[in-house]
């Protein structure tokens, strides 16, 4: 089907493609002399191979929450002999960084955050409950235990603010109140509510030095409130009263804080403040009805979000934050009438804003806006299925995402500068390898899938760009047989291995045998390499070129040339002059 039938407004077009892209090569061979380097670009492309198998064999660990602090990239597992634990990948190999609740026991690390160079998380063990940790990879300590003992304190919400490490615990006195790190101390931010109901605090936010925040007070209900660090306070009470805004989905846009909150008289509807100003920003859905924005994403000179008018549904709008009348607007009617598209997930890449809609003749798909009008990217789930395109990830020159398609299930694909692509069937067939924890993480992208052989473990989308070829310095032995031994080795970071071949030995120059000049086969072998290891290969020397090689000192001057592919089809080779040593050669 073609991808712009549908489309609303004047963006150019893009059409639906599924191809896998040419991969990259990486691969060495070398002798048992010392070896030189030379380095032969090839196609680049990025490629998606299985990284680590935590759990090995085909349990999974379930590895997930991926987190990049100070060159590692830290993760949970759910499985395994230590249970649910905080680990790391160190030089590429999965590595457990604290059995925190030891043995089978799990501690269920959650809020990995990073702060000051360290990961900070919260964890329970039988000892202290759960509390506030942290870990710079080497092992894992306890920052502080809040509630004494073995009771929990339950750290939410850990969040960056203000120079500051900001969370919401409950210190088995006060009830659930802000608390803040700074690196040096714990302390809890003020006693909002007295008593041991706590305020319950949520949704921090940094904005111009001050960490915005909701909070119940017990008497204004669940409003705006902010602090410094020292001083705290109500910021608005939105909802008058004792009534409830709930402010939420705070983000900065222009000189504003913009959120949703909820009043008597509009419903839940866009709000911002400055600071020294709260108001709402426009009620999009009239009288008392909520319009409920969400998905709240800054985009060139406008904020995009999803909202209700009641009339379209659920639909695109932006608004320009203009002051002190911002100019509101619904983008498009993805699907035409009072039935919603229901857009979500909005991610920029690039000149362009993608997001998930579902239209009647398409379902849920992928599409795109670049500021004027809205275009279906590509219709992956023919006609009206669906493919619900997930965990929209700008990457590199593409956004990557699962989606589901009929034929391979749900699985990673990607944007092209002409539609999308799958970049790997990691389950395959129509089974879903279900890709998850999209992260990227030193120039590559990791994740979470099941290949149907390890499990559901860590993989990775990365350039495999070069063919990496190393061979003999000077010398190569024929020894008394007329043999050449020739080790060959495939790289541990070949993605696309094995690495498969054929190396060929030959007189550099024309050798005279009876009336004839020419330029001798030596030897010659095919090899196949698995990524990671190593094969030694023979290469029968010819009688009659054995007797030529020892006649003729000129023609132990060889050429040793390998031609290498992998198995995406790209090759690369090498070629260097060498001489023939040993005994079979003389």
């Amino acid at each position: 089907m073609n991808p712009l039938a549908n489309r609303t407004g004047t963006t150019a077009g893009l059409g639906p493609s599924v191809a896998l892209a040419i991969l990259a090569l990486a691969f060495a061979v070398f002798a048992t002399a010392q070896l030189a380097a030379a380095v032969t670009p090839a196609k680049s492309a990025m490629v998606a191979h299985l990284a680590a198998d935590v759990n090995p064999g085909p349990s999974s660990s379930d590895a997930g929450d991926f987190v990049a602090v100070g060159g590692q990239l830290f993760f949970t597992t759910d499985e395994g002999p230590q249970g649910a634990e905080l680990w790391r990948l160190k030089d590429g190999k999965p590595e457990l960084v604290a059995d925190i609740a030891p043995g089978k026991a799990s501690s269920y690390p959650s809020y990995l955050t990073p702060f000051q160079g360290q990961l900070y998380f919260t964890a329970s063990n039988k000892t202290n409950g759960r509390e506030l940790w942290r870990s710079d990879g080497e092992t894992a300590e306890l920052v502080a235990d809040i509630r004494p003992g073995d009771e929990s304190s339950t750290p939410t919400d850990l969040t960056v603010a203000a120079g500051r490490l900001i969370f919401s615990a409950n210190d088995g006195v006060a009830g659930t109140e802000p608390w803040q790190y700074d690196g040096n101390t714990t302390s809890m931010v003020a006693d909002i509510r007295a008593g041991a109901n706590g305020s319950m605090p949520g949704s921090y936010t940094d904005y111009k030095g001050f960490v915005y925040f909701r909070a119940d007070d017990g008497v204004a209900g669940t409003e705006l409130w902010r602090t410094d660090g020292v001083v705290t306070n109500m910021h608005a009470n939105i909802a008058a009263g004792a009534a409830n805004s709930y402010p939420a989905l705070f983000v900065e846009f222009g000189d504003f804080l913009y959120f949703r909150a909820r009043t008597p008289g509009a419903g839940e509807e866009l709000w911002r403040t400055n600071g020294p100003t709260v108001s709402a920003v426009a009620n999009i859905n009239p009288a008392s009805e909520s319009s409920y924005p969400s998905y709240l994403t800054v985009f060139k000179d406008h904020l995009y979000f999803r909202a209700d008018d009641g009339t379209n549904g659920s639909e695109l709008w932006r608004t320009d934050g203009d002051f002190p009348l911002a100019q509101t607007e619904l983008v498009a009617d993805i699907n035409p009438g009072a039935t919603e598209s229901g857009p979500s997930s909005l991610e920029v890449q690039g000149d362009h804003l993608y997001f998930r809609a579902k239209q009647a003749s398409t379902g849920e798909e992928l599409w795109r806006t670049s500021g004027s009008g809205v275009e279906l990217v590509a219709d992956i789930g023919p006609g009206e299925e669906n493919s619900s395109p997930s965990d929209l990830t700008s990457f590199g020159d593409a956004l990557y995402f699962t989606a589901n398609d009929p034929e391979h299930g749900y699985e990673l694909f990607r944007t092209t500068t002409d539609g999308v692509e799958l970049v790997k069937d990691i389950l395959a067939g129509s089974g879903s390898g279900a890709p998850d924890y999209l992260t990227e993480f030193g120039g590559s992208l990791y994740l979470s899938a099941d290949d149907g052989t390890t499990g559901y473990e860590i993989w990775r989308v990365t350039d495999d760009s070069l063919a990496r070829v190393k061979l003999p310095q000077k010398k190569l032995r024929v020894d008394r047989a007329g043999r050449i031994r020739v080790r060959v080795g495939c790289p541990a970071g070949e993605v696309s291995g094995p690495c498969a071949g054929k190396a060929v030995v030959k007189t550099k120059n024309r050798v005279k045998i009876g009336s004839r000049r020419r330029q001798l086969t030596v030897g010659k072998a095919d090899f196949s390499v698995p990524a990671g290891q190593a094969r030694v290969l023979t290469l029968k020397v010819g009688k009659a070129v054995r007797k030529a090689i020892r006649r003729n000192p000129a023609a132990r001057k060889v050429v040793v040339r390998v031609k290498v592919g992998d198995t995406v089809g790209n090759k690369g080779q090498t070629a260097r002059v060498v001489r023939l040593t040993g005994p079979g050669s003389r």
